[in-house]
């Protein structure tokens, strides 16, 4: 941790750097439409017992939501203390006010550290946005050893064809019997399949979301409050002019 602020200087841009790498790699596996964080188990049940046997099918997920966002949590905060820090030790003798959400108090700001901390979350909310939700087309639970969503299992029959012989018409004295060769449907086997998925509800999202924007809210009124203070009013600009132009100009 940075003591000095040339030592914070040093370090803040490489932050923000590994912080928008961060958020951009997140948001381009979000938004992809391959599933990245779904998987699944297809398990096939023969009902003869001479009939043909498939081997099982597994999909592995590769992560799931919530370690995807823990991932890159680290550099946003590295990235957001370090620009908080340099602005708060710019602003040591500045007016500042309280930011609050609800009974939460995160402390107490400058104006310039409140719009760097707006900018900051303008960003995270940009990523919150394309949060990847469950299939809503399925009944999901939640699997609390995995840590995972989860369907039922869902069953699909197995069918092949098989002539058959129908007798259209049964043999008389006078005509023999009428019959036609089809070929049918017969189930064989079923298959049982599970879905897993590390993405977010619905619901989850859009109460992240919530807060996300409501926390944003709360960063305007303060920052609003803080530059609320009585203007320091300076007159400098002469005695500038009359230093440069003093003897020469006169």
């Amino acid at each position: 941790m940075a003591n000095k602020l040339y030592e914070l200087l040093a370090v803040e841009q490489d932050r923000k750097n590994k912080a928008n790498e961060s958020l951009g790699e997140a948001k381009k596996i979000f938004t992809k439409n391959d599933p990245y964080f779904d998987g699944m188990i297809k398990k096939y049940v023969a009902i003869e017992e001479d009939s043909e046997q498939i081997p099982d099918e597994t999909k592995e997920m590769v992560k799931t939501v919530k370690q995807q966002l823990e991932e890159l949590q680290e550099n946003v905060v590295a990235a957001l203390d370090a620009t908080l820090s340099k602005e708060e030790t710019n602003a040591s003798n500045t007016a500042k006010a309280e930011l609050v959400v609800g009974d939460t108090s995160f402390g107490t700001f400058s104006a310039t550290s409140l719009l760097a901390l707006e900018s900051h979350l303008s960003k995270i909310l940009d990523l919150y946005q394309t949060i990847p939700v469950l299939d809503s087309t399925r009944k999901w639970s939640f699997d609390n050893q995995k840590s995972v969503y989860k369907t039922d299992e869902e069953v699909k029959f197995r069918s092949i064809k098989r002539p058959q012989v129908i007798v259209k018409y049964e043999a008389t004295d006078k005509h023999p019997a009428q019959t036609e060769l089809l070929y049918l449907d017969f189930q064989v086997g079923k298959y049982e399949t599970t879905y897993f998925s590390g993405k977010l509800t619905i619901a989850q999202k859009n109460e992240i979301i919530k807060r996300l924007e409501k926390l944003m809210e709360a960063v305007k009124v303060a920052r609003a409050k803080a530059n609320s203070v009585e203007v320091q009013n300076i007159k400098l600009g002469d005695k500038v002019f009359n230093f440069l132009h003093k003897d020469i100009l006169s």
